[in-house]
């Protein structure tokens, strides 16, 4: 299943490039984010204006994602991410503008931050159709893992950084930092050099697939029709739903089942995002045959790190389960990126990304909606064990009844040639 990657290094110039500007661009996620969540607070929009802020910064990019995807050719991947970033820059200027001039209704900031989320739409299935044209096949599965187990530790310090600003300065002039990190992020994306080559057969088959209608529903058929992308679109939504009482309930479990503090709840994402580099980190060194099997084995030992911390309050056990869960995380995400960038045309690439990233997560907020109920039942704890439950039980029959784990790299690659003339 697994051997040691060969040594071809993926840090060459463009890869780079990409790198740090998703560093950046991550960075800049978080700046935003946080600093506009407590933005509404001292705004006095309260617990009203934050829960509409979560729904906002997910739906749209979920919902538009497949909308945009038709649009993206191999050769305008850059400009996409480019796009994304500088609509990202104005907005996070234009509300602490509006703000100094003392209009910032709730109404507005949220019509912002739609406009923020839809963007997303188009930068990341780009960056991952991006990531094939820019370095080898052989190298794919380490461009991945380098830069999901990169981004967990980004992630967790920019929170960390962006807190200590706002502590000393106001979240309307921290979202300035946010500015200053898209600005950045989109100006090493145009450095990014690459050339799109297509066979003559593929070329005619792009030709063939016609209007922007015409290309919508082929992100959808395609992943109907895909032996091994289908039963991965099925297992995410299950995945999904499975993590979301903890992603909702989690703060909530560590106060009260837990009787921790909140410097409990920070030491548990610190361990969680840990767990995901190291994971991401083997991935860059040892090579993969079978992602299918990863990706399904890592979605079960997630259902049991969801269960093992419902069940006990044994604090050095739950964050045992907190580094699983991360480092499920990876094993989850790099096998992902990697079955579509392998068996999917590359121009097909952006669609399919979006189709499956909007199908698996419209199952986040039906969770979070249904467990918030259950919790006020059965008690924190007790749902996010559930939740581990049936992901378990969902990746047991993924296992059992479909090709996703028994399909090798090979098999991928015929996969991907079939889809051409889908």
């Amino acid at each position: 299943m697994v051997n040691l990657i060969e040594s071809d290094s993926i840090w060459k110039r463009n890869f780079n490039y990409l790198f740090f500007s998703r560093i950046v661009k991550i960075s800049g996620d978080m700046f935003a984010f946080n600093s506009i969540l407590w933005f509404l607070i001292y705004d006095g929009k309260g617990a009203i204006g934050t829960a509409l802020l979560i729904a906002v910064t997910f739906l749209p990019e979920a919902v538009l994602a497949p909308v945009t995807g038709p649009f993206m050719k191999q050769n305008t991947l850059k400009f996409w991410m480019y796009f994304s970033d500088l609509t990202r820059a104005a907005i996070v200027l234009i509300i602490p503008l509006c703000h100094f001039a003392g209009f910032s209704p709730l109404w507005f900031v949220m019509t912002l931050m739609i406009v923020h989320s839809a963007t997303g739409a188009a930068y990341n299935p780009a960056s991952i159709a991006l990531i094939p044209q820019i370095v080898n096949e052989q190298g794919i599965q380490k461009a991945n893992a380098v830069l999901q187990s990169s981004a967990q530790i980004v992630r967790l310090g920019a929170v960390t950084l962006c807190g200590a600003f706002l502590t000393f300065i106001s979240p309307s002039y921290t979202m300035l930092i946010a500015l200053v990190l898209y600005l950045v992020s989109g100006f090493l994306v145009l450095f990014i050099k690459y050339t799109a080559v297509e066979s003559q057969s593929e070329s005619a088959a792009v030709k063939q697939r016609g209007t922007y209608i015409g290309r919508l529903k082929r992100g959808f058929t395609l992943v109907r029709r895909h032996q091994i992308l289908y039963p991965l679109a099925i297992y995410c939504i299950f995945m999904n739903f499975a993590a979301a009482p903890w992603e909702a309930l989690s703060a909530v479990y560590v106060a009260e089942d837990l009787n921790g503090q909140p410097i409990v709840y920070s030491l548990l994402k610190a361990t969680t995002a840990a767990g995901a580099f190291l994971l991401g980190f083997v991935l860059a060194k040892v090579k993969v045959n079978r992602y299918g099997l990863l990706f399904v084995t890592a979605g079960i030992i997630e259902g049991f790190a969801f269960f093992i911390t419902g069940m006990n309050t044994f604090l050095p056990l739950v964050f045992l389960a907190a580094f699983t869960f991360g480092a499920a995380v990876s094993a989850v995400n790099v096998p992902e990126y990697t079955i579509i960038q392998t068996s999917v045309d590359s121009e097909d690439q952006p669609q399919v990304y979006a189709v499956i990233h909007m199908i698996s997560n419209i199952s986040i907020p039906a969770g979070a909606v249904i467990c918030g109920y259950a919790a006020n039942a059965f008690g924190s704890g007790t749902v996010i064990a559930v939740g581990g439950v049936v992901e378990i039980i969902a990746g047991i029959g993924i296992l059992l009844f479909t090709k996703l784990a028994k399909a090798e790299r090979s098999d991928l690659i015929k996969e991907r040639e079939a889809s051409v003339h889908l």
